[in-house]
């Protein structure tokens, strides 16, 4: 399989960039500071809650700068030319360059995590193991699915300047225009639908919409996680509202797998048909 190929080697190249240790070093330090200041008489679950609120800034922002040139990157510079001749496919690459980015962000987590897990297991009043497991799997699947994003934009790419404005695009979007209620893309569905066609659509449907996001939607997710203590509300649905499945916590599962699929899916067809030189 020539796509494990193409990982090792992405998983090496990797291990030597000075950036991608820092970036690991950021997910040490932010996860065993929290810890490290919380009261002593507070539990893991109550870390993690706050853990994930920090995560969807930290996540999106370290996810793209480690993986927005995997693949453009390889383009300007023309040594993709070596890559496709070993023999690689198009397929081989997008698919090979996501694992080996992921696998990097899966170590820099999992050091992150077992080390917050020690430390909180020493400083704090009870550390909740099944928890603590739950919460990584859902961190680690939020981080790949932005490798995913920043795959398939380097992919659809040619050039390092246009991944890199791809990239901060999709940050702004979802971290920034998708967090102000007056010009998010939910109060915009608002303004066409209702205010100027009068279509009047339900309060499920401007939900959705905020849950669309990527962070919204990992934050709607950890409540399967934070039973106890709800991390996300509504936006626009009432809180004792009846909620369709589209808007249940599970669901939130496959919006996530949707952003991790499509990108990947859609860079690579941009990729297939693109003229190299």
């Amino acid at each position: 399989m020539s796509w494990v190929s193409v990982a090792r080697k992405d998983f090496i190249d990797s291990r030597r960039s000075k950036g991608l240790w820092a970036l690991i070093a950021l997910y040490v330090a932010v996860l065993a500071l929290t810890v490290y200041v919380a009261p002593s008489d507070v539990t893991m679950t109550n870390v993690l809650r706050l853990i994930a609120l920090v995560g969807i800034f930290i996540i999106p922002i370290s996810a793209l700068v480690i993986a927005y040139l995997a693949i453009a990157g390889e383009r300007e510079s023309g040594s993709i030319k070596f890559l496709l001749g070993l023999p690689n496919t198009r397929l081989d690459l997008v698919v090979g360059k996501f694992v080996g980015r992921s696998a990097v962000v899966s170590l820099g987590l999992l050091l992150a995590f077992a080390i917050a897990a020690v430390e909180g297991s020493l400083l704090l009043a009870s550390v909740d193991i099944a928890a603590l497991a739950q919460f990584f799997v859902l961190f680690l699947f939020f981080a790949v699915t932005y490798i995913a994003i920043a795959v398939g934009l380097s992919a659809a790419c040619a050039s390092r300047s246009r991944a890199m404005a791809s990239s901060v695009g999709v940050f702004f979007v979802f971290n920034v225009l998708w967090t102000i209620p007056a010009i998010s893309p939910s109060a915009a569905l608002r303004f066409v639908a209702d205010d100027t066609l009068g279509m009047h659509l339900s309060a499920q449907v401007y939900e959705f919409v905020y849950l669309i996001s990527p962070p919204y939607a990992f934050q709607r997710a950890a409540d399967l996680v934070f039973t106890q203590q709800q991390l996300y509300y509504f936006r626009v649905l009432a809180q004792d509202a009846t909620v369709p499945f589209y808007l249940q916590k599970w669901f939130m599962l496959v919006i996530l797998g949707l952003w991790l699929v499509v990108p990947l899916t859609l860079g690579y067809w941009r990729f297939e048909r693109a003229d190299l030189g």
